[in-house]
């Protein structure tokens, strides 16, 4: 029997929060509804090659695909290390400065990322079926609370905000669509680790990216050109506009609990990749030791150091697309190689 994609949903908003949403929004303002349609296109196609893969690969895992090209096997696993601690390095940046900022303004960095990483690790080290399962819950109370934002905040929509529209030049729209494209493909790697007996995954990754495109649109209406640069935290603070049935009020901090569900399950994605790119002999053992210099690394550089953020933030469009195009082309050839023999 076939497993949804579920997770490729998660994966795909992951990378948008604080982070994604902004950057598109600084590059096309008003108009970044429209460099990220373009941009979702172009991810469906980056996908296609993962989906690909996916469907072509050994039913057991990633590995026996490694030994089908020893030099070229060797190099795909260094890359799938790497890209998998990227995502995690900003999954966990974007989560701390998120919590710390809005949720949990007087906690300690370290009361917040320890237990975090300790639930994504066991969730992890469970095993690829366990994070899919999570996932397959998580997937409908994530929708319901999406579909109750765009509700709540209809009273406060304003379609003038919208015009004139189209008044970016052809480069911005190029770099929005290629940035959304990026940014929604890059985590996407991780599911590459996903078994061939899965389905639906381009329709999750659809859904994802209109639901992205969806919130820089209400984004747009509720603020408007001027006041949606201004927020590091756009779709956080649109939320706070919400008012259901004219009186429950306050509700941001509930509805943006969608947005931690994404981190937390990249997370646990890119720790179970990480887990699988290392030898397989005390391989657990290792990737706790990696964790745990990880967190230090992300609490003394990153936490409360607007600078070495701000760096982060606006290499993440390059590194997510070039990583996203290049990770495509060893995988390909080890692809071939394993029909070859057969």
């Amino acid at each position: 029997m076939k497993e949804n994609a579920s997770i490729v949903y998660f994966l795909t908003r992951s990378l948008f929060l604080g982070f994604g949403i902004s950057l598109l929004i600084s590059s096309s303002s008003k108009d970044a509804y429209f460099g990220a349609l373009l941009g979702l296109l172009l991810g469906i196609i980056i996908t296609h090659f993962y989906a690909y893969i996916i469907k072509n690969k050994p039913k057991t895992s990633l590995i026996s695909l490694y030994k089908k090209d020893k030099i070229v096997g060797f190099i795909t696993r260094i890359l799938m290390f790497l890209i998998s601690y990227l995502i995690l390095l900003y999954t966990l940046i974007i989560y701390i400065v998120f919590v710390i900022s809005f949720l949990l303004i007087s906690s300690p960095e370290y009361y917040v990322i320890i237990p975090y990483i300790i639930l994504a690790c066991y969730l992890a080290f469970k095993g690829l079926n366990n994070i899919n399962k999570v996932a397959s819950i998580l997937l409908p109370l994530s929708l319901v609370f999406t579909v109750l934002g765009f509700l709540g905040l209809l009273n406060t929509f304003n379609i003038t905000n919208f015009f004139p529209i189209l008044t970016n030049t052809f480069k911005d729209f190029i770099f929005s669509a290629c940035a959304f494209a990026g940014i929604s493909a890059f985590p996407n790697i991780l599911s590459l680790h996903l078994s061939n007996n899965i389905k639906n995954y381009h329709k999750y990754y659809i859904l994802s990216g209109v639901i992205i495109i969806l919130t820089i649109i209400w984004i747009n209406g509720v603020f408007g050109d001027s006041l949606m640069r201004i927020f590091r935290f756009p779709e956080y603070m649109m939320l706070k506009q919400i008012k259901l049935f004219k009186f429950i009020e306050k509700v941001e901090n509930i509805f943006s609990t969608v947005w931690i569900f994404d981190l937390f399950i990249t997370s646990s994605m890119a720790i179970y990749s990480l887990k699988e790119s290392l030898p397989q002999k005390k391989e657990k053992l290792v990737t706790g030791i990696i964790l745990f210099i990880t967190c230090i690394i992300v609490d003394s550089i990153f936490s409360y150091n607007y600078v070495n953020e701000l760096k982060m933030y606006y290499i993440l469009p390059f590194v997510g697309f070039i990583s996203s195009i290049i990770i495509i082309f060893p995988f390909i050839f080890l692809i071939k190689k394993k029909l070859k023999v057969k």
